[in-house]
């Protein structure tokens, strides 16, 4: 168990503040945590922390009268790992127990998107593969996450690139959720004119899918390099995996409806179907894990002169069609 110091300086001075924290970070060995409570957001703070690569930051309380932040010498400690590695390997198989299920919430109640992100890469380096990492993000271990995850998530306005990807999601959700619908119908009907209006109602929600190869651009060729020049390599790497099955996936749909009635019925069910449920299933996973962990390592690693960089390449590739006007 890391040894955990705390230091409050609440309604201190300046100076008196700096006097307190700077020789406690200081004095830290390796595995200790310095929690640091103040009356408010230490920004200036954590990016000097973070300028160091020595220290892993997170916050354990954001307001609105005491913000608590944590910082922990040499980043994520080893047993901290094995205990990961161990949880991996049992949130991958088909039915996960109940305890293993409380094993992992308890692990990972005060583990920030960042810390989640580093040892996801450690274990990769280590030898475990980028598939396991991927099972081992599944439903279950989502179900675990979800509530400390969301509880911990930094918000931005706009015009900052995050708000926009996030705001692109929404979007996508909406369109996901309708899609689902839409196949529920789909199942019950056994003509394309008993589809009425479904049908187009269908091919409108392929081609908007289709439509959001721009979100993923700007994420591929934009924000992923600026998170792997700071050496945040794997979380992009299996966020890529899940967009070229994806891509794959939305294409397949959108094709099915050009000229559908030339299908037989039976088949252009069956597989609008099958793929229908498919990206409604694994794309809201998908943007579940961009929104609380990539896209919040980002707002810890990347300084606003690289977010004001991210922006302008944005900006030059260009946005989806349904992209909200900021």
């Amino acid at each position: 168990m890391n040894a955990t110091k705390t230091i409050d300086v609440k309604g201190l001075g300046h100076a008196e503040k700096e006097g307190l924290i700077f020789p406690g970070v200081q004095a830290l060995s390796d595995g200790e945590t310095l929690r640091i409570v103040v009356e408010f957001n230490p920004v200036p703070l954590v990016y000097m922390l973070k300028a160091q690569d020595s220290f892993d930051i997170s916050y354990e309380k954001e307001g609105p009268d005491e913000w608590i932040l944590r910082v922990t010498k040499g980043g994520p400690h080893e047993d901290q790992k094995q205990q990961f590695r161990e949880l991996v390997t049992q949130l991958k198989g088909d039915e996960v127990s109940q305890e293993a299920k409380e094993k992992a919430r308890t692990l990972l109640q005060n583990v920030d998107a960042k810390t989640l992100g580093v040892l996801e890469q450690e274990l990769i380096r280590e030898g475990v593969s980028h598939e396991e990492i991927r099972s081992s993000l599944c439903d279950v271990h989502l179900e675990v996450l979800r509530d400390s995850l969301v509880a911990k998530r930094m918000e931005v306005s706009a015009p900052h690139p995050v708000h926009t990807f996030m705001q692109e999601h929404e979007i996508i959700l909406a369109s996901l959720k309708e899609l689902g619908s839409l196949v529920g119908r789909l199942k019950e009907t056994n003509s394309f004119d008993a589809m009425g209006e479904d049908l187009e109602k269908l091919e409108d929600i392929a081609h908007h899918l289709v439509e959001a190869e721009s979100h993923y651009q700007r994420e591929e060729e934009v924000l992923f390099p600026e998170l792997e020049k700071h050496d945040i390599v794997e979380p992009p790497q299996i966020m890529k995996m899940d967009h070229v099955e994806h891509r794959k996936k939305r294409q397949e749909l959108y094709q099915f409806f050009h000229r559908p009635k030339e299908n037989d019925f039976n088949e252009f069910k069956e597989k609008v179907t099958e793929l229908g449920e498919y990206l409604a299933r694994e794309l809201e996973s998908h943007i579940f894990k961009e929104d609380n962990i990539l896209y919040q390592i980002a707002l810890q690693v990347l300084s606003p002169e690289e977010w004001e960089k991210v922006k302008k390449e944005c900006d030059k590739l260009g946005y989806c069609c349904f992209t909200p006007q900021d």
